[in-house]
């Protein structure tokens, strides 16, 4: 299969990356003369230096030939443009990013020209929409909704008075209606089987029930606090999306943006927030306001730097919980040492995107990358001629760096156990490590 890449940034590089490791054949345009040396070092593709946006150019990389055309560069023209002339030229599929939401809601009306680029994905919202899902459960480090959001999964810190602590999988209750999907230790993660043991220091995904997982957080020795004073740093494209996403929500929420400009249309377009203009680096602004008493302080800034440090000094004054929103990342991995609770990484986010949308089928409904892309949480529905349907869990040869960790049925969900029967068109959630992905996926096509 080949792809071709126009904008190979940030983004674009670990898009490409990806897709080297899926076997496609992979063709990097890049209009910055000076990238193209460390691409071709970086990178097992052709490199080429031209405008993504000519026909010429496309031609020259074989765009007649390409089954997906990504356009990542950092301006949603070039990339619409790109993305409607490749298929015009032959490009089966064919990916944009864009910035501005409305193209976004055009498309989805449908009937508009936007309609023939099969995906265009919004780095800043995708990364708006997780920082709020996150904000409803502040005490995990990451929330996932599946299952028509009947199921719910956690990522939680295991702390020295945990309850599970130094306890193995088969000590737990057999019948208990929560499963402990995946078990992160250092920068490795681990499907557990009987005898792993959980550890103080361990990060655990935890799956149940919506409705029941506070009263098992309570179990496991989580105390769940709403968050209600909710500060963000930053009023530009992300911190824009988050403060409506947290209005629909009926959270309050108190915004600090040094562009006073932006300030004022911020002011005009939100209703339930509160906009400061003023340099949150200014220490005295952040004490005034109220910085320290945040039950979240978010840092939505377009410097990386400056939201790992306001993150540092929010915390240091007393703020409960901090997000960090990052563009770099492998940031994420000194987050914790810094004394930051929780980084979003909005490329990681955006290159899950990607990869859901080539990993695309009929019965995969979603996929989420866990723990910085060392495990993935995927949602099927199962077809009734696939190798694992109509038997029981236990009979089911399973990979064993896979999990299946809950079933939807008739409106139903539940914990899987192990005699549990899979039948046909049951919405079932697999999380695995990435060597088992491709193994999961033939299991169930």
């Amino acid at each position: 299969m080949r792809a071709i890449l126009v904008g190979g940034g940030n983004l674009g590089s670990s898009i490409a990356e990806l897709l080297i490791r899926e076997e496609y054949d992979v063709t990097v345009i890049e209009s910055e003369e000076e990238n193209i040396a460390p691409l071709e070092e970086k990178l097992d593709a052709r490199v080429m230096h031209g405008n993504g946006a000519s026909i010429a150019v496309l031609q020259s990389a074989g765009i007649a030939e390409a089954s997906l055309l990504l356009a990542m560069t950092a301006s949603d023209e070039v990339n619409i443009v790109t993305c409607l002339l490749g298929k015009q030229a032959g490009a089966e599929y064919a990916v944009a990013r864009v910035s501005n939401i409305e193209y976004l809601t055009t498309r989805n009306a449908g009937g508009s020209f936007l309609s023939d680029i099969d995906l265009l994905i919004n780095p800043e919202w995708i990364s708006a929409r997780e920082i709020a899902t996150l904000i409803e459960v502040p005490e995990a480090l990451d929330v996932m909704y599946f299952a028509e959001r009947k199921a719910m999964m956690l990522e939680l810190p295991i702390t020295g008075n945990s309850p599970v602590k130094g306890r193995s999988m088969k000590q737990m209750n057999p019948e208990s209606p929560y499963l402990i999907a995946a078990i992160v230790r250092g920068n490795k993660a681990i499907i557990p089987r009987g005898e792993d043991k959980i550890l103080e220091g361990d990060v655990v995904y935890l799956l149940a029930q919506t409705s029941e997982m506070a009263r098992i957080e309570h179990f496991l020795g989580m105390r769940r606090e709403e968050a209600t004073s909710l500060m963000i740093l930053g009023g530009g494209r992300t911190g824009r999306y988050l403060a409506r996403f947290l209005e629909e929500k009926n959270y309050t929420v108190k915004m600090i943006e040094k562009d006073y400009r932006r300030c004022e249309a911020l002011s005009e377009e939100l209703s339930h927030t509160l906009v400061i203009h003023g340099d949150a680096t200014d220490l005295d602004l952040l004490k005034q306001e109220g910085a320290g008493r945040a039950d979240v302080f978010i840092c939505v800034t377009d410097d990386d730097k400056e939201n790992l440090l306001l993150a540092v000094i929010a915390k240091h004054l007393g703020a409960k919980r901090t997000i960090a929103m990052i563009r770099r990342s492998e940031y994420v991995n000194i987050m914790e040492g810094v004394g930051i609770d929780i980084g979003v990484s909005q490329k990681a986010l955006a290159v899950g995107a990607i990869y859901r949308f080539i990993k695309r089928s009929a019965n995969l409904l979603s996929f989420t990358y866990l723990q910085d892309e060392e495990a993935s949480m995927l949602e099927f529905i199962v077809p009734p001629a696939c190798k694992i349907a109509n038997r029981k869990l236990m009979d089911i040869h399973f990979p064993l760096n896979a999990i299946i960790g809950s079933i939807l049925r008739d409106g139903e969900v539940r914990i899987a156990k192990g005699n549990d029967m899979l039948k046909p068109n049951d919405r079932i959630t697999v999380i695995c490590l990435p060597k088992a992905i491709n193994q999961v996926i033939a299991l169930l096509s």
